[in-house]
């Protein structure tokens, strides 16, 4: 009889402890397949984010902005935006290039202007953006919960859906921002809010409302100017090439001499860290997957025990011990690849399943300055089925090894002895 033959059927020969290692072994399986998409749903969305909220593809500002970041700098701004919008259209790579102008300040509300009672003010960040090219790239009118866009050329906003409660507004409502301008004033304008949003980034849904570009510019005083330029393309992943091509074109244009282009891949505090621990990940799951081993190792040392004479009958009848140690690695492998099977399509389902409805996280991020969304949907990949599975199969298979060792050191003689 074939050794593979008998290794299935020793399987069988103790169920209930079978289906405890074998089941363990699943749990494993699905837990670390479940966090490997969840770590790539989360970098999948961290990119996205980054891309549609902060920086498009690459980012061209003031090249002194960034040293200054912490200042708000907001008079290194980049002139004659719309021609150089033009121009970077007729880049290779560039599908879209949208201006912005982002600025922090305070909402003021007073219901009545009559008395000397101060209104309420709270604290508030504006977005300049034209509605029409950032349908493509932020797509406010997705995140539309009520209300309607702004109208080209008024002074209307779209606010956050968590200010507005705080705020206490609703569409048709208005409210003064003031702000500091890029001539180092203070300016105010009286807005219109037009509708709500829902952000998917909790902190954004609790603080920012969007203004039309040419409004944000006159509240600023930088006419025809945008504080950065976000340049989008087909495949953000493959960004130097493009990065390298908008180097090329600023180079060669003297009158924008004084700005920078970024790549996405550098922006953002935690998308490095997202991807580290991607790689951190891929270690917990073995170190979770051996420990669901040691069940194994558990396991097959007490069927040795229990078989203990039978190993002993098969020695005098001339197995040899290396077969007896392939005759334990084939029911760890038998085993591992049962219990890969069902961990790989539970994990699925679970994976699949979530992938549909997400996690929420509620307010859990409204206070967090990461570029991580409230709803996290995991992202199942082919290459997560065939790592788990290869894992799974090949750490049940090699913990058999330890204890088969003890098994093929038994002398037969002693063994049938020893019952």
């Amino acid at each position: 009889m074939k050794l593979t033959t008998i290794a299935f059927r020793n399987l069988g020969r103790h169920r209930r402890r079978t289906v405890l290692s074998i089941s363990t072994i699943t749990l494993s399986c699905v837990f670390g397949l479940f966090m490997l998409a969840l770590i790539t749903g989360m970098k999948s969305d961290m990119k996205n984010n980054i891309i549609a909220y902060y920086t498009g593809a690459v980012q061209i500002r003031h090249s002194e902005y960034n040293k200054y970041d912490y200042l708000n700098p907001i008079h290194l701004h980049i002139e004659n935006e719309g021609a150089l919008r033009e121009e970077l259209l007729n880049v290779e790579g560039v599908t879209q290039a949208a201006a912005r102008i982002t600025a922090g300040g305070k909402i003021y509300i007073d219901d009545n202007n009559d008395d000397d009672i101060p209104g309420l003010d709270y604290n508030a960040v504006g977005i300049g953006i034209d509605f029409a090219i950032e349908s493509e790239i932020l797509a406010p009118e997705q995140m539309l919960i009520s209300g309607r866009l702004p109208e080209p050329g008024r002074r209307e906003v779209l606010l956050g859906a968590a200010l507005a409660e705080k705020a206490g507004l609703k569409p048709g409502d208005k409210f003064s921002f003031l702000t500091q301008t890029a001539a180092r004033s203070a300016n105010a304008m009286t807005f219109k809010v037009a509708g709500l949003v829902n952000f998917s980034m909790g902190q954004f849904n609790s603080s920012r409302f969007l203004i039309p570009l040419s409004a944000m510019q006159d509240l600023m005083m930088m006419p025809d100017g945008a504080q950065e330029i976000l340049v989008m393309t087909e495949d953000p992943d493959k960004v130097k090439p493009l990065l390298a091509a908008i180097d090329r074109f600023l180079a060669t244009r003297s009158n924008y001499s004084y700005t920078e282009a970024i790549s996405w891949k550098t922006q953002g505090v935690f998308y490095p860290m997202i991807s580290l621990g991607e790689i951190i990940y891929n270690y917990i799951v073995i170190i979770f997957l051996i420990l669901g081993g040691t069940v194994i190792i558990n396991t097959t040392m007490m069927v040795i025990l229990e078989r203990y004479r039978e190993i002993g009958i098969l020695g005098a009848m001339g197995m040899m011990p290396k077969e007896l140690v392939r005759l334990f690695f084939y029911e760890g492998v038998f085993a591992g690849i049962i219990s890969a099977a069902s961990g790989l399509v539970i994990g699925s389902i679970v994976v699949l399943i979530f992938e549909k409805t997400g996690l929420n996280f509620g307010a859990a991020f409204d206070n967090m300055n990461i570029e991580i969304s409230t709803v996290l949907r995991p992202e199942l990949k082919l290459y997560h089925i065939v790592l788990m599975g290869i894992y799974t199969v090949g750490i049940t298979s090699l913990v058999t090894l330890i204890p088969s060792k003890r098994a093929a050191a038994i002398e037969p003689v002693q063994a049938m002895r020893s019952i």
